[in-house]
């Protein structure tokens, strides 16, 4: 392992060359050291254990812009999901770039990104004018929000790290913001007796909401999974709804399906009789209605399609829910509230939690015990009176 000391004005540079890479040209590394001769050598022996111990990573140093088009490249565009793709990136581009792009990416410090943390508690904008940081002052963002700047910081870095672009990482030692969880709306069962009510009094025109409310009642499933069903995924014989794909919906590519991220997401969930009716009455309206279908429409047979043959959008389903809850004067909740309502009545009636876990498409019970349970008003007030009815005489009871 050859190595040397060149004098550069004020500093020092230690130069350290170890073998060839697979191009044939040698290895090199540099640091560049202040102060004297004596302690450059010091410094030179300190580098040499640190290359040998695998410490230091070959090559010359990345900015944070030139990593990021390396991470885009070789990761985002690959195994992200389109949607995602344009969250970050807008993200990346709105914020994380203009404060960190010029910055080395071996350079930076825990102490950078909690600056950064900080100016967005803040500010809303950052840019940069030539070297000098211009920070133009708006609203600040959420704790949410910048919890997942934090968690797309911490990722990409990750992602340096294994690739050997940095020997650590330095979102590790920094405290991401607390995020205090909100209690998620639900509806509960005398509440959910009565839009099934509502929805039945719903002419024909509007079926395709009312399959899309029951289907999102009695299986948890989410308003993509829904909205990317086709007519294939249905078995009316045995009572069985396919999840195998989601519709999405980005300006830059309209509606479109993609499969689950993850393999618990594709699943298979039991129907009740009630579903299969309406499903039944729905699959001979569907066939009824003089859809103008391209082939791939036509081939697909989308469960959820607008007249033109072409797939609903996703949001259509979800804004005419919360305008029909708002008509019945049922409180507004999210059209994902209703997988929270489907999870919390199924173990509200001792339905196993992996059971539930699984028709939802966890991987992990304990996120269906943390997110989607709470307990039923009714199921509340027989568990206040419990103890009354164990240990007071009736006459003693109100």
């Amino acid at each position: 392992m050859a190595r040397s000391i060149e004098k550069r004005g004020k500093s020092y540079r230690l130069i350290v060359s170890d073998g060839y890479n697979f191009e044939g040209k040698q290895i090199r590394y540099t640091k560049t050291v202040h102060g004297t001769k004596r302690e450059a050598e010091i410094e030179l022996a300190k580098f040499v254990s640190e290359i040998q111990n695998g410490l230091v990573i070959e090559g010359q140093a990345l900015k944070f812009s030139e990593f990021t088009e390396i991470w885009k490249r070789d990761y985002a565009s690959k195994e992200l999901a389109p949607i995602t793709i344009k969250r970050y990136y807008r993200m990346l581009d709105t914020r994380i770039l203009p404060y960190f792009g010029r910055m080395y990416i071996n350079k930076i410090k825990p102490t950078d990104i909690m600056r950064f943390y900080d100016l967005l508690s803040k500010d809303t904008q950052l840019e940069r004018k030539k070297n000098t940081k211009i920070v133009k002052t708006n609203k600040p963002l959420s704790r949410k929000t910048i919890l997942e700047h934090h968690r797309l910081i911490h990722a990409m870095l990750t992602k340096a790290v294994y690739w050997q672009v940095i020997v650590s990482n330095p979102a590790d030692r920094v405290q991401p913001p607390k995020v205090i969880k909100t209690k998620r709306k639900c509806y509960d069962d005398v509440q959910c007796k009565y839009l099934l009510s509502n929805l039945s009094q719903l002419g024909e025109d509007k079926i395709k909401f009312k399959v899309a409310i029951a289907l999102a009642i009695f299986t948890g499933a989410r308003l993509g999974e829904l909205a990317g069903l086709s007519w294939s995924d249905i078995d009316l014989n045995n009572g069985i709804i396919h999840i195998n794909r989601s519709s999405q919906y980005i300006s830059e590519l309209g509606v479109f399906t993609k499969v689950p991220k993850t393999e618990s997401s594709i699943r298979d969930i039991a129907i009740p009789d009630f579903v299969v009716s309406l499903l039944s009455d729905y699959r001979i309206w569907y066939d009824n209605q003089n859809f103008v279908c391209n082939d791939l429409n036509s081939n697909l047979e989308c469960l959820f399609m607008q007249s033109n043959g072409k797939p609903m959008h996703p949001s259509t389903i979800s804004k005419w829910f919360k305008k029909f809850i708002k008509d019945i004067g049922l409180p507004v909740i999210s059209f994902h509230g209703l997988r929270h309502t489907n999870a919390s009545l199924l173990i509200s009636q001792q339905i196993d939690v992996a059971i539930v876990a699984a028709r939802l498409g966890h991987a992990q019970i304990s996120t269906t015990l943390n997110f989607y349970v709470h307990p039923l008003l009714s199921h509340n007030k027989i568990a206040g009176s419990a103890l009354q009815n164990l240990l007071l005489p009736p006459t003693n009871q109100v």
